[in-house]
């Protein structure tokens, strides 16, 4: 029997897209990454790729264990009401990812339905089939009645989401198949991955020999402490990011109050220039009022010379009247 191991790895996809530490299917990365190690399988197969968690995941294994492995991802990356509708940028993501980290693996991306998808695939070629589509209880069950066929015998199923705290119809889905299928495998964290061997319990057997289950509290307790680790360094880094801000709002109010300081000091000279002005100002008002009381003192000048200029040139005229007579 070979013996299971939990290796160590590095996801070199998060490079690209850290976000990927953090999504919904991250909890299962390892599971999946030593799976693929254990299995060494030929041909992979995901129903829902979105950003490409598990995608990448697969893929990092066959490339650190230098597996030639087709890894085959499905979508029509558009979208669905459960996650969400998107454009392009996703692909673009998984492309850039592809190009940038595994370009040298052998993969294949086919943008279609999953149901027009079924013709590129041979029928009993597929050694590990995930499913992780629409998550209702008719989606979830119509792929996997359609795909099964392309399942090889003792072929594994994996299903994301069979644990979510949102009542997704593949919780329902899960329980009856765990009711046909009793020896499978559940993983209950990250919104839940069950395991199904329904062509054969090769490797359910093997999973057993090797503890399975308790290998499954160990992969739920890293994945935990993996999560929390990231949220914790997210936090940190939320906190130093917010000291920064603090120290630039101190440096800010410290400016501004310098500025304030400033513009004050500014305001007092103005003012004293205004007071100063008002001084002036007064002074030359008591200026033009002299000049105005000198200014009315010669007019009151110049009409008494005109009267008296007046008078004498009455007097003038009496004595030319009286000397005209005389003569």
């Amino acid at each position: 029997m070979e013996k299971w191991v939990i290796n160590k790895r590095v996801y070199e996809a998060d490079e690209i897209n850290p976000n990927l530490a953090v999504s919904p299917w991250s909890g299962h990365r390892q599971f999946a990454y030593d799976l693929v190690t254990y299995v060494k399988p030929q041909r992979i197969v995901e129903l829902g790729t979105h950003y490409g968690c598990s995608f990448f995941s697969f893929l990092q294994a066959c490339k650190d264990e230098k597996l030639d492995t087709e890894v085959v991802a499905i979508d029509c990356w558009e979208g669905d009401e459960q996650a969400g509708f998107y454009g392009d940028e996703v692909l673009d993501t998984v492309k850039e990812t592809l190009e940038k980290k595994f370009s040298e693996q052998n993969y294949r991306l086919i943008r279609k339905y999953f149901a027009d998808a079924l013709t590129d695939i041979e029928d009993e070629s597929v050694d590990i089939l995930h499913i992780d589509g629409l998550h209702t209880y008719e989606a979830v069950s119509e792929d996997y009645r359609t795909w099964l066929c392309k399942l090889k015998s003792d072929g594994i199923i994996l299903f994301h989401d069979v644990a979510s705290e949102l009542g997704y119809g593949t919780n329902k889905f899960w329980m009856e198949l765990q009711k046909e299928f009793p020896e499978s495998y559940t993983f209950t964290h990250s919104w839940g991955l069950g395991v199904l061997f329904p062509k054969g319990k090769k490797y359910y057997d093997a999973f057993a020999e090797n503890n399975m289950q308790d290998k499954i509290k160990i992969y739920e307790y890293e994945a935990r402490y993996a999560l929390e680790h990231r949220q914790l360094q997210d936090h940190i880094i939320m906190v130093q990011e917010r000291d920064k801000s603090i120290k630039a709002n101190e440096k800010m109010i410290s400016e501004k109050d310098e500025l304030i300081a400033k513009c004050e000091e500014l305001i007092k000279a103005r003012d004293e220039a205004i007071r100063s002005n008002e001084k002036l100002i007064d002074q030359k008002d008591e200026v033009i009022a002299k000049c105005e009381e000198m200014i009315r003192a010669r007019d009151e000048a110049i009409k008494s010379n005109e009267k008296m200029i007046d008078e004498r040139d009455a007097l003038i005229k009496q004595y030319e009247e009286k000397l005209a007579k005389m003569g």
